[in-house]
């Protein structure tokens, strides 16, 4: 990639992208078990996608049910979208993290440098990636849950990480922006 190619910058020095690999690789461990399993057979494929288990998962993981919300109030219009739409869902979040693990991997010194048209896929994965850690943080999935000063004294790391994967999410926005 030479330099004009460049959109945005990571700094990853004092070991921040070896932190920033470990969070992805994490959340790609979650987001995979949405995932069936691979298999040959159309049919088998349709109805592993279309099962309840993605839903279930979702349900009961509530890192997974804030990285996945329910687009619709009525519960069963909710379920069957889901349904519907978690495997390509989550097969997107899968390929922005990878991007993300690639360009960091490439990186040469501290600064990891990502192209215009992998920026996109690091502001979603750093957006799901501070959404989980909210949840940890708060203790819930709910969009709208904000930390408190009790949560973050309970939990200085994810206060700490949180904070951070917002400073990075919003650097990489003001990027994009630039880019507009």
């Amino acid at each position: 990639m030479n330099s004009d190619e460049i959109a945005w910058e990571f700094d990853g020095g004092e070991g921040r992208t070896d932190v920033l690999m470990a969070l992805v690789g994490q959340q790609l461990r979650v987001v995979d078990e949405l995932l069936p399993e691979e298999t040959e057979d159309p049919l088998a494929r349709l109805a592993a996608e279309l099962s309840e288990r993605p839903v279930e998962l979702l349900e009961s993981n509530p890192i997974l049910a804030r990285l996945f919300p329910r687009a619709m109030a009525d519960d069963a219009e909710a379920d069957q979208f889901r349904r519907d739409a978690i495997s390509q869902q989550a097969r997107a979040r899968m390929e922005a993290g990878r991007t993300v693990l690639s360009d960091c991997a490439l990186a040469e010194g501290d600064m990891v440098a990502v192209c215009e048209d992998h920026l996109a896929a690091w502001i979603t994965t750093l957006a799901g990636l501070r959404a989980a850690w909210n949840v940890e943080l708060t203790g819930s999935a709910d969009r709208g849950a904000t930390p408190t000063r009790t949560n973050a004294r309970a939990n200085p790391t994810a206060a700490a990480i949180c904070d951070w994967l917002g400073w990075v999410q919003e650097d990489a926005l003001q990027a994009r922006l630039f880019l507009l």
